[in-house]
């Protein structure tokens, strides 16, 4: 592998995802040479996704099928399953940064802890201890951090959705959801009697 190409595959390899603006040498590098970076994660088994309109970059697991000699490569790329709430939280997240796109210019959507716990509450079951719920809250908040869906500011409190959500929840997934959550208020919402 050339110089040229080690910095970035090994970047996309040990950050998972990899943004413009955290480390815009590298990825002017991805950019530079996505065509050579492309072909050698091939030979592992994996891909790389950049999405420049976003301006991030990532490495994942290429189906078995995709292959075109028909060789199974083990899977370098780990799946981690994910809660109900995590998961739940996800969608959510991904339904606010559509929103926010819509309707602000700013491509940064931020959101304060009461916000993400406000997000939540209204979807967990109903509690007398308050400070649990929001422990557990707490506990997916760092989770979504870990997986670097949501970023930390510098600001105490206050946490970046990362773009990068658009790729794991897509526009079908936030349809899908929408309809199940329609079906869950129906089915909150007493009837009137006839």
């Amino acid at each position: 592998m050339s110089e040229a190409l080690s910095v970035p595959v090994v970047q996309l390899l040990k950050a998972g995802v990899l943004y413009q603006s955290d480390i815009p040498a590298v990825w002017e590098q991805i950019i530079a040479h996505q065509t050579a970076i492309g072909d050698y994660l091939r030979v592992m088994g994996l891909d790389v996704v950049v999405d420049l309109a976003e301006g991030y970059a990532y490495a994942r697991q290429l189906d078995p099928e995709a292959r075109d000699d028909g060789v199974t490569v083990p899977r370098l790329v780990t799946r981690r399953s994910l809660s109900f709430p995590v998961s739940l939280m996800l969608v959510l997240l991904r339904a606010r940064l559509a929103e926010s796109d819509a309707t602000s210019g700013d491509t940064r959507l931020l959101l304060s802890h009461d916000e993400l716990v406000d997000m939540v509450r209204g979807f967990q079951p109903t509690r007398t201890n308050e400070a649990r719920l929001v422990d557990q809250i707490d506990t997916h908040i760092k989770r979504l951090c870990e997986l670097k869906m949501l970023r930390q500011t510098k600001q105490a409190g206050l946490y970046e959705v990362r773009r990068h959500i658009k790729a794991l929840v897509d526009a079908q997934a936030l349809n899908d959801f929408n309809d199940l959550l329609s079906t869950y208020r129906d089915a909150k919402t007493p009837k009137d009697d006839e």
